[in-house]
This record gives structure tokens, C-alpha cells and sequence, in this order.
């Protein structure tokens, strides 16, 4: 996954890894490296969120 994709694809990318994990016939191998990789994605997004709370309460102090 490209890193520094925006919040959206993140979270969609992460969407389709849980269509996947869904499938009945997938294999474990495969299920725990889309696990992880879902895993990731969700974090990054957190963390672009996070990011992204905090420059909005920045920037409203600022304007106090």
C-alpha cells in the first residue's frame, strides 16, 4: 500500500481486505497477511484523523 495515501483510500482499501478476510475459501496464509495489512491501513488512517483533529483545535485556539 502507498503510504501516504489520503484518509478515504485507506479506509476503503481497508473495506475491500474485510470483503476478502469474509471469503470462506481463503487461506490462512493469506488471511493473516490481509489481516495485517488491514491492521496497518486502519492505523494509518487513525493516525491521519489524529492528525488532522489536532490541527483543527490549533488552529481554533489560535483564533481565540
Amino acid at each position: 500500500m502507498e503510504e501516504n495515501q489520503s484518509y478515504e483510500a485507506k479506509i476503503e482499501a481497508a473495506k475491500l481486505i474485510l470483503t476478502e478476510l469474509n471469503k470462506s475459501d481463503l487461506p490462512l496464509d493469506k488471511a493473516t497477511a490481509l489481516f495485517k495489512e488491514g491492521k496497518k491501513l486502519l492505523s494509518e488512517a487513525t493516525k491521519l484523523l489524529d492528525d488532522a483533529k489536532l490541527a483543527y483545535e490549533e488552529t481554533q485556539n489560535s483564533n481565540d
